[in-house]
């Protein structure tokens, strides 16, 4: 595997393990347990989207551009009542939700990266042993 993909591939992972991290912190700011789903299923599509699976990294996007839009609207509606760390946070997530996805879909090596774990996924068993 070359080596700008696995590079690629870490910046990516960095930027959601960042991006899940401060998503955390601010769901336990807020008292929003319900949110914890949602992170789950972002991580879940993540590995797949890491397997290169290329429906998973649309998923992936259209989720990331969900999440910025109702943070947001979250923000213009209620950021006076917020306190600031929770305004400061929510505006990085729409930062970072706005980023990954241009990430994934403009960056050449992270897109090198997925199209060889297609191949690896569609090569046949035996292949792989020799």
């Amino acid at each position: 595997m070359d080596q700008a993909a696995l590079r690629a591939r870490t910046v990516l992972v960095g930027l959601f393990i960042v991006f899940c991290g401060l998503d955390v912190a601010l769901v336990i700011l807020a008292g929003d347990v319900w949110a914890i789903a949602r992170i789950g299923l972002n991580i879940a599509v993540m590995i797949l989207v890491l397997q290169g699976r290329k429906w998973a990294k649309w998923l992936l996007i259209v989720l990331f551009g969900l999440s910025a839009f109702a943070l947001v609207g979250l923000l213009l509606v209620l950021g006076s009542e917020l306190s600031a760390i929770l305004v400061v946070g929510s505006w990085l997530l729409v930062a970072l939700s706005l980023l990954i996805p241009v990430y994934l879909v403009t960056n050449a090596p992270v897109n090198r990266y997925f199209a060889q774990q297609r191949q690896l996924r569609q090569r046949p068993a035996n292949d792989s042993e020799l």
